[in-house]
């Protein structure tokens, strides 16, 4: 059935806790998709007052996913932004140099191990013909009382105030005229709203054939792995936090998401909230769908303790 098993999988990978200032679960579901191939990050101590949550969404593979999980807090608590408290600057720096790490010959044989399911220091070429990855990614850091959340691609963030929705983050789709703008200065076109008729996302993490033009910024990329930054203060009116990979966000706007959750906050258990929202995101089968609700669906939902 090409990209889709000829059932779903609906094993869930949940996980929950908790500290003084937020509770958070968790959830991911492989779906229809023949593979799973997203990620997630949730480091509640990243230092005395901050923390950070992300979602990481492959394409072509799981392996960039999962590299960026694994080194996003290692490489942004490293930052001089960072420790001056510039966080907008930390995660902008981050994000790009996730694709530096990933370009070094170390980055390149652990993302080739992780798509191969190979041990670590397993004996690998450092090919970069083998690398045809990306991922999109959603970070959300909270620290006191601020959030700042970065985006690259059409993974979403969004705050729950007073039961609105407060969309913490702009889908990066080619058709939007800043990114297709930015596509054609770099040597790219947009067809059937893909870019070089392929990706449907003008920002990703990884990609790297899409990131050959020398003569330009890595930020100007036609694929750019440069986010958008928003921030905004938390206060008595805030109740939560949901980030999603797009697999949720094509099957509930994001007021529907809030309801969803609102409506469940205070009578179940938060790892059951996130359950139950990608059960609601599955398609019941595939040839009603339209492709809709058949990815595999990846939450993280952010309880703000008032």
């Amino acid at each position: 059935m090409g990209p889709y098993l000829s059932s779903p999988i609906r094993d869930k990978n949940t996980k929950t806790g908790e500290n003084q200032r937020v509770r958070f679960a968790s959830c991911e579901m492989q779906g229809w998709r023949n593979t799973m191939e997203d990620a997630k990050l949730v480091n509640l101590a990243l230092d005395d007052k901050t923390m950070i949550f992300g979602v990481f969404d492959g394409h072509g593979g799981k392996e960039v996913a999962e590299f960026v999980s694994r080194h996003f807090c290692a490489e942004i608590v490293t930052l001089r932004s960072f420790k001056e408290g510039n966080f907008e600057q930390a995660l902008k720096d981050t994000f790009l140099r996730m694709d530096e790490l990933i370009k070094t010959t170390e980055g390149l044989k652990e993302v080739i191990r992780i798509a191969k399911d190979l041990p670590d220091n397993y004996p690998v070429q450092a090919d970069p013909s083998l690398l045809m990855a990306g991922c999109t990614a959603v970070v959300a850091l909270i620290c006191r009382n601020t959030l700042y959340v970065a985006n690259a691609g059409d993974s979403r963030c969004v705050l729950n105030r007073e039961g609105r929705a407060i969309e913490m983050s702009i889908d990066h789709k080619p058709d939007l005229p800043q990114e297709r703008d930015r596509i054609i200065r770099a040597g790219g076109m947009v067809e059937d709203g893909r870019v070089m008729g392929n990706l449907n996302l003008s920002r990703s993490i990884g990609d790297l054939e899409y990131k050959k033009n020398a003569s330009i910024p890595a930020k100007d990329q036609m694929i750019s792995a440069y986010p958008d930054v928003k921030i905004e203060e938390l206060g008595l009116r805030d109740e939560f936090l949901v980030l999603a990979c797009d697999g949720v966000w094509d099957m509930l706007t994001s007021q529907e998401c809030v309801n969803f959750v609102s409506q469940r906050i205070k009578n179940k258990p938060l790892g059951t909230i996130a359950e139950e929202t990608l059960d609601r995101c599955l398609a019941p089968d595939i040839a009603s769908s339209g492709g809709l609700g058949c990815d595999n669906t990846t939450i993280v939902i952010v309880e703000l303790k008032r």
